[in-house]
């Protein structure tokens, strides 16, 4: 077992690799004219098999800062967005070959357009790839993308990115759900499954995916992948949502057993009412090691409040925090019922650094610092499953636990609980708060 919570030497030690290419991005107007296709040379051509394809990179980031009571000192969305290297900005499509659906230029938020893909009713997903004849080594980068996931019945609920390294049947898949959410964001992705042995210093082909169903028409833009350097090792998160006193009574013992600090999200209204943690129980898990963080929940989604209204109750639940000692963990958020959309997205990013969301995408140095992704615990055979490729591919994991002693789709057995944390404890993966997970990302920048 690990003998202690991990320390700041290890967040250190853990970030030790320095990011190169940090650039930002300077957004043109979305009816700017990008340069044309045939004007444009291919990157890949006369590139070595160890060359990795790019485009020009003018990215900028936006140095300036929220204002207000209890904000933060920058948006990290805007600081991160334009980390490491521009892979792909969808400027030439001709690129890109069409498996399903159909592929066109549309808006974007960045230089010059994005790709808009769209399914008929009579077309399940919509499907692009783009080939690397000679291969290009992936093996020590991480992928993410912006996305815009469309609009009402249009929108879509997944993206998937494939790496073919070198064929269907040697493949990394990178899935990520989507809880209902609009406007543009940056999503860091991850390996979700592996299929056969995947060879990333290989990789022949790129697809961009989501799968949309029978008998609906769908369309969602995506723009800028980019390229941002490997870990030293992989990570775990563990999070709690709901305050369920079950979270201290079951949960806390087996995480103290293993030596493992925890990040518990805070819902102010509920502290200390029947079944839910009290400020003192509060205050005995910061004592060990643990972040105490803002989990802004109402009785239905914050989406479902005007603007003012969401500001208020984000604002408030971050107060309420610094009020009572939790300052440190003030400064990152649990987004509760999964619901976020581009109004919350803005709203939080004026007072937490650090959004958890949902999706079950493990992810390495973030480019949506917002948007990062966590696997339901209450799943154990997938969890155990994210956990083990986030170990191989050197990237950070966040599982979500709810109640922590009854079984059902969100709740957890004290007894599954145990066996994962020892899952967890036997690959000698780190354990990092919300905390660490930050300084890790700062060690970066």
């Amino acid at each position: 077992m690990n003998g202690s919570p991990l320390s700041r030497r290890d967040a250190i030690k853990l970030g030790a690799v320095t990011l190169t290419g940090l650039a930002g991005c300077l957004v043109r107007p979305a009816n700017s004219n990008p340069e044309p296709a045939e004007q444009r040379p291919d990157p890949t051509d006369g590139a070595t098999e160890s060359e990795l394809p790019g485009v020009a990179d003018d990215c900028s980031p936006d140095t300036s800062a929220p204002e207000g009571p209890l904000t933060v000192d920058f948006d990290s969305r805007d600081r991160f967005r334009c980390r490491g290297r521009l892979f792909e900005d969808f400027s030439n499509l001709s690129y890109w070959d069409v498996l399903d659906g159909s592929l066109s230029g549309g808006e974007s938020p960045y230089p010059g357009q994005s790709a808009r893909l769209t399914a008929s009713e009579s077309e399940s997903r919509a499907w692009i790839t783009r080939r690397f004849e000679d291969g290009i080594d992936l093996s020590d980068w991480d992928l993410s993308m912006a996305v815009h996931p469309g609009s009402g019945e249009a929108s879509v609920s997944n993206v998937r990115l494939q790496l073919l390294a070198p064929d269907r049947s040697n493949r990394l898949d990178m899935w990520r759900p989507l809880d209902p959410t609009d406007g543009w964001l940056r999503l860091d992705f991850g390996p979700t499954k592996e299929v056969g042995s995947p060879d990333l210093t290989d990789v022949r082909e790129l697809r961009v995916q989501s799968w949309i169903g029978a008998e609906r028409a769908a369309e969602f833009h995506v723009d800028e992948i980019r390229l941002t350097p490997k870990l030293d090792e992989g990570a775990v998160v563990v999070t709690f949502d709901d305050m369920s006193l079950s979270q201290y009574e079951n949960a806390f013992p087996v995480m103290q057993e293993f030596g493992f600090p925890g990040v518990a999200g805070v819902i102010p209204r509920l502290v200390g009412n029947e079944g839910r943690i009290n400020l003192a129980q509060l205050q005995a898990l910061q004592d060990k090691g643990w972040d105490v963080v803002s989990y802004p929940q109402h009785e239905t989604p914050l989406s479902e409040f005007v603007r003012s209204e969401q500001a208020s109750m984000i604002l408030d639940s971050k107060r309420w925090l610094a009020d009572n000692g939790f300052e440190s963990g003030s400064r990152f958020v649990l987004f509760p019922f999964g619901t976020v959309t581009k109004t919350t997205f803005d709203i939080a990013a004026q007072y937490h650094y650090l959004g958890l969301w949902s999706g079950r995408c493990p992810s390495g140095r973030l480019t949506g610092p917002l948007s990062v992704g966590r696997v339901n615990g209450a799943d154990v055979g997938t969890t155990t499953q994210i956990v083990e490729l986030a170990q191989k591919y050197r990237q950070v994991v966040p599982i979500m636990y709810q109640t922590v002693g009854e079984e059902s789709r969100d709740h957890i057995t004290a007894e599954r609980f145990e066996e994962t944390m020892r899952f967890v404890d036997d690959l000698g993966l780190r354990v990092l708060t919300t905390s660490d997970l930050w300084e890790l990302q700062s060690l970066s920048d």
